[in-house]
């Protein structure tokens, strides 16, 4: 597929989801956009926020929506430009400089002038324009968004401009050409490329420490596919060896150069993993600050530097030695604390402190793999060179069983036909970023195949893991964790699964997965019930907050009231869509709610921070909400799900005993001869393991197979031997 055939494809699927939803085709494309920028982690967050005015001086202003990013203390704001498929499908700099000036005149307004006070209370461009005004100190710098299906003609995508009210601004323009790009590539996130030279440095000194060719990575097991539709779901095959080819280089980054990218690049630099761990907010450690400011030639000595990686990297050979000129995706990993600490040091530093970082150097090792590789070895470096500091290991959570799991039952579970549909439907889980899009970009548009792969897998239908992580939090009861976004969400959850998994991991099966589809399908309905209201027409706000809110209320009163009962999930599994006295109920609370988060009693004026609040919460919990008789007359009985709980388990558990005794076949008699020969000669086998394990190598000649209970204690005893430096493969 190339841009032209996509765009076609972005106007088709926008049309139609308009008119499902009775919205607008801008409004769809806004969401579509920002979707997509969310998961490539050029922003954590999105809150829409449509306004249109005129400042003191008579001149335009205009936002869509904006985010924060406490990482890096930067504010994001958005204008979209949507012309259409009968439109001009350009965009001339005239246009991109007109719409620009539009954001300015409105951060400039807002933070001049009590802007809000003119703004209805209770919206969204009241909170905002109010943050501006009181709390714009805190914004270290502003970049300003423009989201367009146009191509964009211009060769820049980023423009350095003006500052704006004292923060620097960085203008991106985002058109149809750089969204497909993303959209098209593996990593599903627009690479960044650093030339040295543009930052008055001539390279960065380094060494080559290491370089490794062939190393064989695990083995995956995939099932079939035939131009990304699955052939027969059964069938599984082993994938070639994958090859990582990578190098280290130990190097030496001047301070001042690290301080310049991060300022620019800000929390794009930083893995996602360990993102939600800093903020500018009052985080900068003491020591760090302190040494920066009064010792800065002695950080290099007391900083235990940073790890990063890259997919590519230029060296060149000079009197002085080798040196680093150019480096793509440069992702740190380990030390997003320390590059911080450096810039807030210098950001937030008085007039009268003279901070000279000429004479401050930081140690860094950066590792180099290969682009194919990336995605599935970065969180592992993550998660290794963090495993002594505040990072938990629970956090590095995307590659975790529970995932694989899921992914495998949407693949496997057919939903249910309704309307008449005489072909099978699936709800598809992304658990990697960008699997669903990557899988539409192998055809043609309109072609049979993307036909066949959009009614197997509806876009609709599709669920990613911070939606699944959001959805289990709020039938949990924690709409306050939902409120604070997406790294919020995805640690609390992310703990609770591991905690669960290991205890268990027999009830994350397919009732399970079928609660998760029940619980997307009531938040759809919900999201779509909240935008048919009177004040949401009139107002547009907080709706994420209300949606989080319904649900949980719902969830908490049946669990208070009704200790005996539950929502009938297998209903509204059955018929793939909410029933009409749970709509109705939705309907009465939503209205509710929103008068609620918005009363004036609150202990918050911003609605959004009050939201996040666990005392809301816990008032939310003990107010008096209006229950339909009607709708609790369709809960269902818990001995009914628990019998139907019990049957998944089961079935899990029988499939837990085959996936071990699969795994242990698959990796055949020589393998686990030389896992023998390993453990056996570094006595780090106790005598139960080293019987089983001899057993498992003489199956073919004895005839004796192991236990379940055997086979786990071979896999836990090669998991322990890889944690003491045995290889992956031998």
């Amino acid at each position: 597929m190339n841009v032209e055939e996509y765009r076609s494809v972005i106007h088709e699927d926008i049309q139609l989801s308009a008119s499902a939803k009775l919205s607008t085709p801008e409004d769809e494309f806004l969401y579509y956009v920002t979707d997509i920028l969310i998961a490539g982690e050029e922003f954590d967050d999105f809150i829409e926020c449509h306004y249109e005015g005129i400042t003191r001086n008579n001149a335009n202003m205009m936002i869509d929506g904006y985010a924060f990013d406490d990482t890096d203390g930067s504010c994001c704001v958005f204008i979209s430009d949507y012309h259409g498929p009968y439109e001009d499908d350009a965009i001339r700099a005239e246009d991109i400089n007109k719409l620009f000036r539009r954001i300015r005149y409105f951060v400039e307004e807002a933070i001049k002038y009590e802007l809000y006070l003119e703004l209805e209370e209770s919206t969204q461009e009241y909170e905002f324009a109010r943050t501006l005004y009181y709390d714009n100190e805190e914004i270290f710098k502003f970049r300003f968004y423009l989201l367009t299906d146009a191509y964009n003609k211009q060769r820049k995508k980023n423009i350095k401009d003006e500052e704006v009210a004292g923060r620097t601004v960085e203008l991106n323009v985002w058109d149809v050409t750089r969204i497909f790009d993303v959209v098209n590539s593996k990593a599903q996130k627009e690479s960044v490329e650093i030339f040295l030279q543009e930052y008055s440095c001539d390279g960065i000194p380094c060494v080559k420490a290491v370089e490794y060719v062939d190393v064989i990575a695990d083995i995956e097991v995939a099932s079939k596919y035939n131009d990304g539709i699955e052939l027969d779901e059964e069938a599984e095959e082993e994938k070639p060896e994958n090859i990582i080819t990578y190098s280290s280089y130990l190097a030496v980054v001047p301070g001042q150069v690290l301080n310049d990218l991060y300022l620019e690049f800000g929390s794009r630099l930083l893995e996602g993993n360990v993102r939600s761990f800093l903020s500018v907010k009052g985080k900068v450690n003491k020591n760090i600050q302190g040494t920066i400011k009064n010792y800065p030639e002695m950080f290099f000595a007391y900083n235990n530097g940073i790890a990063a990686t890259a997919t590519e990297l230029d060296t060149v050979m000079t009197s002085e030695g080798l040196k680093i000129t150019r480096i793509k995706d440069l992702q740190i990993v380990n030390g997003g604390q320390t590059t911080a600490s450096i810039a807030n040091t210098l950001l937030t530093a008085r007039k009268d402190e003279n901070i000279d970082i000429s004479r401050l150097f930081v140690p860094m090792k950066i590792s180099v793999l290969e682009h194919s590789m990336s995605e599935r070895i970065i969180p592992k470096i993550s998660e290794y060179s963090n495993s002594q500091n505040k990072v938990d290991a629970s956090d590095f959570f995307s590659n975790h069983a529970f995932h694989i799991r899921i992914e495998d039952y949407s693949r496997k579970t057919p939903a249910p036909a309704v309307n008449g549909n005489q072909y099978q439907q699936y709800w598809y889980y992304e658990r990697t970023r960008g699997q669903y899009n990557q899988g539409k970009m192998k055809f043609k548009p309109k072609s049979s195949q993307m036909r066949q792969y959009e009614t197997r897998y509806p876009e609709s239908q599709v669920i990613k893991m911070v939606e699944l992580a959001k959805y289990m939090e709020i039938y949990q009861g924690a709409p306050d964790v939902v409120s604070r976004g997406k790294q919020a969400i995805v640690k609390v959850f992310s703990e609770d699964i591991k905690k669960r998994w290991a205890k268990s991991d027999a009830e994350f099966n397919v009732y399970y997965f079928k609660r998760v589809v029940a619980l997307a399908i009531m938040f759809k309905a919900t999201d779509d019930i909240i935008k048919q209201t009177a004040w949401y027409k009139e107002k547009h706000s907080y709706k994420a907050n209300v949606v989080a809110y319904t649900m949980s209320v719902l969830f908490d009163y049946i669990r208070r009231n009704m200790p005996d009962y539950e929502l009938d999930f297998t209903r509204i599994w059955n018929l793939q869509s909410v029933y009409p006295e749970l709509a109705n109920q939705i309907r009465r609370l939503c209205t509710e709610v929103y008068e609620f988060i918005t009363h004036e009693d609150r202990k918050t004026e911003n609605v959004t921070q009050w939201c996040k609040q666990s005392l809301c919460w816990e008032r939310a919990q003990n107010y008096s909400w209006t229950i339909d008789e009607q709708f609790l007359r369709t809960l269902t009985s818990k001995e009914n799900t628990k019998a139907e709980e019990r049957e998944a388990k089961e079935a899990r558990k029988v499939d837990n005993e085959v996936d071990s005794l699969k795994y242990l076949m698959a990796q055949g008699k020589e393998y686990w001869q030389k896992v023998l020969e390993w453990g056996n000669t570094r006595r780090l086998l106790s005598d139960m393991e080293l019987s089983i394990i001899k057993m498992v190598i003489n199956m073919d000649v004895t005839g004796r197979i192991p236990s379940v209970k055997q086979a786990k204690v071979v896999i836990k005893a090669r998991e322990r031997l890889i944690a003491d430096g045995m290889p992956l493969q031998f």
